[in-house]
């Protein structure tokens, strides 16, 4: 009954609320929030925004403030495998009750809201930030921790006032939406700054930095930046046991860290001086903090199979260093599929050289149809390509191949699928409810 009940709230989210819809805008999210009784007033709260790490970061605090003896809640989007993901309290992901209960609370206003027109109703984003809100007060957490859905000025997150907020770094992304330059970029991210609270930024071009000052001078905001105000060094990289020393305000050395790969190094940084931008760092709390921090999905192996996104050439580039980084002299296989929209040659000159056998397949998305052309251009850059349009039909063949180390990489819509087989033996409900 209880999964039932979840089930039917998430369809009634998936396909009522304007799911994959941008909205942006504040208007709709504080009138929702007003309507019940302002949910995200009362906690301190970390805003983290960039154009990548702003996952990691967000996670890092959350379980530096939980290891400090504080309780907490996070905030994430989008999820892999369960939208449960994107809700956790103390570190853990929140029940299936605690979903529906949320979720059931934020309809009976929005649907008030509907009322007044389509400009007024709240889009499926709006909707979970209003229930993560929802989470923290019943929770009654002291502290918050909230990654950025999208940009920043107009997220809809961005009706809080943190006591720090975090700019990781800036890059052309999202051009539709933020703008065709870095400088116009980093803008409507340095709209995450508030009146009087320091912002902790990261390494980027210094043209993007200075447009994320001259905000933070208009707001008498203190910056803090990376490289400059404190850094980081790695010590060791080694496969799930990383580690790094930290110097900022304070110094601290063998910092074991879960979490794989080089960038994770700024992103340790900048999670450790936003914290202690408001408390008095404890190390012992610290090396448990990053020790259990855990994000799925990213570079993450599960049941002898490690699984990790590359759908822009971006992504592909870190993916590829993790592989010289962590398998130097290892024969690797891999799965991948990729959506139709993405750059498919990009990506696959990063990747291809890398792997021994490439088993070419279709992620479970309605945007990925042309996987024979996929396949056709990974035969440019791997000797051995195999191709099998199911994509668990393409894992059970991975599992056969004779590397030393299996990967499955490409979209995140096969990234999640895959590990839900792999923990599980089956497709669970609710992914099967978004529709392949």
């Amino acid at each position: 009954m209880r999964c039932e009940a979840f089930l039917e709230v998430l369809k009634y989210l998936y396909f009522t609320r304007p799911y994959n819809t941008m909205k942006l805008g504040l208007f709709r999210i504080e009138n929702l929030l007003s309507r019940m009784g302002n949910p995200h007033s009362g906690v301190k709260y970390f805003h983290v925004t960039g154009s990548n790490g702003k996952g990691s970061v967000t996670t890092f605090l959350e379980y530096l403030t939980y290891y400090h003896g504080h309780s907490v809640t996070g905030f994430y989007s989008p999820h892999l495998s369960t939208i449960l993901e994107r809700f956790h309290y103390n570190t853990r992901y929140i029940s299936q009750d605690e979903f529906v209960e949320a979720a059931l609370e934020v309809k009976k206003h929005a649907e008030e809201m509907d009322k007044l027109g389509e400009e007024f109703t709240p889009s499926f984003f709006e909707y979970m930030t209003a229930m993560y809100f929802y989470i923290t007060k019943k929770s009654r957490a002291e502290y918050g921790s909230v990654e950025v859905g999208l940009g920043g000025r107009f997220d809809s997150t961005n009706v809080i006032i943190p006591e720090v907020s975090v700019i990781c770094t800036v890059s052309l992304e999202h051009t539709n939406v933020l703008g065709n330059t870095v400088e116009q970029i980093a803008f409507e991210k340095a709209g995450i700054i508030k009146e009087q609270k320091p912002v902790v930024v990261g390494a980027m071009p210094d043209s993007a930095l200075e447009v994320i000052k001259q905000v933070a001078r208009e707001k008498n905001s203190m910056v803090y930046e990376y490289g400059k105000d404190f850094y980081v060094e790695p010590v060791q990289f080694s496969f799930n046991a990383n580690v790094y020393n930290y110097y900022g305000s304070t110094t601290i050395k063998n910092i074991k860290v879960k979490l794989n790969g080089k960038h994770q190094l700024y992103n340790v940084g900048l999670a450790l001086k936003t914290f202690e931008l408001v408390e008095k760092i404890d190390e012992d709390g610290v090396k448990r903090a990053f020790e259990e921090a855990f994000i799925p999905g990213r570079f993450e192996m599960v049941n002898d199979i490690v699984l990790d996104g590359s759908h822009n050439p971006q992504a592909a580039e870190k993916f590829a260093e993790n592989l010289d980084l962590y398998f130097p002299e290892k024969r690797k296989a891999a799965v991948f599929g990729i959506v139709d929209d993405k750059d498919k040659e990009g990506v696959l000159k990063v990747i291809g050289p890398k792997f021994d056998t490439l088993i070419i397949t279709r992620p479970p998305s309605k945007r990925a149809e042309k996987v024979a052309e996929t396949y056709e251009i990974a035969k440019k850059y791997c000797k051995n390509v195999l191709f099998e349009r199911d994509y668990i039909k393409a894992v059970e063949l991975l599992k056969t191949t004779e590397a030393e180390v299996k990967f499955v990489t490409g979209s995140f819509y096969l990234v999640g699928y895959v590990r839900d087989y792999l923990l599980n033996g089956k497709i669970g409900e609710e992914l099967m409810i978004g529709g392949a």
